[in-house]
């Protein structure tokens, strides 16, 4: 067990007790739903875009890739980017409202960020790191409780029973409910493509796309907060809302191979 020494700063341990909550704030799907997503969008980009992407990653695939956005916090170098992967918004917001809000950098700046690397990579293709960034951003923008409410830190104030455990709806959305399906990366990629055929979407660097997407998932996470009744019984829970996971994943990975074949077309 670490002690906190009493003589440090009150500034600095406000800096170590917010430090501590970042993981949980700002991780979205766990490593194996991030995995699971980037091994769907490799299958989708085009042979020019799947060669030049591996390229840069150093032979690295998508799927492994994906989840540098979260593994990098460790370094204090990349303190900037802690807001980049979250968007807090209210509750039942028109979509006029909900547009003019994303594009605020105020209060958690994801749906921004996801507009400003995908015009930064199409002018500058080769910024391993800011494409590495762009992977993660874009799954974390499709991730429910990354788009969700301030009040209660995008469900992390939110207590709920699963089953026999103590967790909260972001940890549910994150990775549990993922890691719920006993299956590796690999096993649930192969899965959803057999269920849900993948689709080649066409993008062209049209902000109001990636705001529609966002739309989207800012949808689904209005159906998350009410399916906070139904976590007591994992697998009434599981067979009730399975299919709005699955498709969210799948979602997210033709969005992202859509997004990476337009840079590298």
């Amino acid at each position: 067990m670490r002690f906190i020494s009493p003589r440090l700063p009150l500034v600095t341990l406000f800096t170590l007790y917010l430090f501590t909550l970042l993981p949980h704030i700002a991780a979205a799907w766990g490593a194996t739903g991030h995995r699971t997503i980037g091994e769907m969008t490799e299958s989708l980009l085009t042979d020019k875009a799947r060669k030049e992407v591996t390229a840069i990653f150093g032979n690295s695939s998508v799927a492994m890739i994906s989840v540098w956005g979260d593994t990098m916090r460790s370094d204090s170098t990349y303190n900037y980017t802690h807001t980049w992967h979250y968007t807090n918004l209210d509750g039942e917001l028109s979509r006029e409202a909900f547009d003019t809000l994303v594009m605020k950098q105020t209060d958690g700046e994801c749906v921004y960020r996801v507009m400003e690397l995908t015009a930064h990579l199409k002018q500058f293709p080769n910024d391993t790191n800011m494409l590495k960034m762009l992977v993660h951003i874009t799954q974390d923008m499709h991730c429910p409780m990354h788009l969700a409410r301030a009040e209660d830190l995008g469900g992390n104030r939110i207590p709920i029973k699963w089953g026999e455990r103590n967790i909260n709806l972001h940890s549910l959305w994150d990775d549990v409910f993922v890691e719920f399906q006993k299956l590796s990366y690999t096993e649930y990629a192969n899965h959803l493509q057999r269920v849900y055929p993948l689709q080649k979407i066409i993008f062209e660097g049209d902000n109001i796309a990636i705001l529609e997407w966002a739309w989207e998932t800012y949808q689904t996470t209005e159906i998350v907060y009410t399916s906070q009744l139904y976590t007591v019984k994992p697998y009434d829970y599981n067979f009730k809302y399975v299919s709005l996971l699955e498709k969210r994943l799948v979602t997210t990975a033709e969005h992202l191979a859509a997004i990476l074949n337009y840079i590298y077309k």
